[in-house]
């Protein structure tokens, strides 16, 4: 009887284990099921919500860019207590003299930078047209002694620059035209500059092609200068009007350095 009970006892608590096993395994199942559901449902969620923020990201970014690009920085100004419109008045004279007209309705915004000091803080000068910023960077080189301009970028295309500034060097060395745009590095062969100088040139022409035509067309044999007529290229205005091209703010040139 006790060997019958013990039999019974060992089948029965098998039994208990078995339902045990697969209640256990179901219950883990459609909670992993579950958790699985919850999960890439977190996951999509996630992933849109770094899309979207990398959507706003690039337009804050565009807009930084947009609110700056008729901005130029002047370093070496000195204080003096100047009030907004001494500041216009003096930033005009020397924009002037420099060789850039200038009308103080062409100012429309201009303000210093940083806490008071000892030395002179940056001047932040908003123009209200982008050419007459560019032309101003033209004529920077005319500038007063101990007064200088940059473009006005943003702190992280600043630093992306001071990294990109040893790789200018490194290609300048190669024999490369290398330079910063915004926060790019642009590296030229010599040879491929001339090409696109050329065909700026053929395409600020308007009558190159007809030109060239009828000189092609002319009787053979027939000397070109009986005829009065050369073939000219008119000269592009692009090639008279700089795109401001500036380093970052913490490249300042050796023998303009603020003291």
């Amino acid at each position: 009887m006790d060997k019958n009970m013990e039999i019974l006892w060992s089948k029965l608590e098998d039994k208990l284990n078995q339902q045990t096993l697969i209640i256990t395994n179901t219950v883990t199942i459609n909670v992993t099921e579950v958790l699985n559901e919850k999960l890439e449902s977190l996951t999509e969620e996630n992933k849109n919500l770094k899309l979207k923020i990398s959507e706003l990201e690039q337009k804050l970014q565009y807009l930084d860019k947009d609110k700056r690009k008729n901005n130029l920085v002047f370093f070496g100004v000195e204080e003096n207590g100047k009030r907004e419109i001494d500041l216009v008045e003096y930033i005009k004279k020397i924009i002037v003299e420099a060789g850039t007209p200038l009308d103080c309705q062409e100012v429309s915004n201009i303000y210093r930078i940083g806490a008071s000091s000892t030395k002179s803080r940056p001047i932040i000068v908003t123009f209200t047209t982008t050419w007459k910023k560019n032309l101003i960077l033209k004529n920077k080189p005319n500038l007063p002694q101990g007064i200088y301009v940059k473009e006005d970028y943003s702190k992280s295309v600043l630093e992306t620059r001071k990294q990109l500034q040893p790789k200018v060097e490194e290609e300048r060395k190669k024999g490369n035209i290398a330079y910063l745009k915004h926060d790019k590095l642009v590296v030229k062969k010599p040879y491929e500059v001339g090409r696109e100088k050329r065909k700026r040139d053929q395409s600020g022409s308007p009558n190159w092609s007809s030109q060239k035509k009828s000189n092609t067309n002319k009787i053979p044999g027939r000397n070109p200068s009986n005829t009065g007529s050369k073939e000219i290229i008119k000269p592009n205005i692009l090639n008279y009007i700089a795109r401001g091209r500036s380093s970052s703010l913490s490249e300042i040139p050796k023998n303009q350095e603020l003291t």
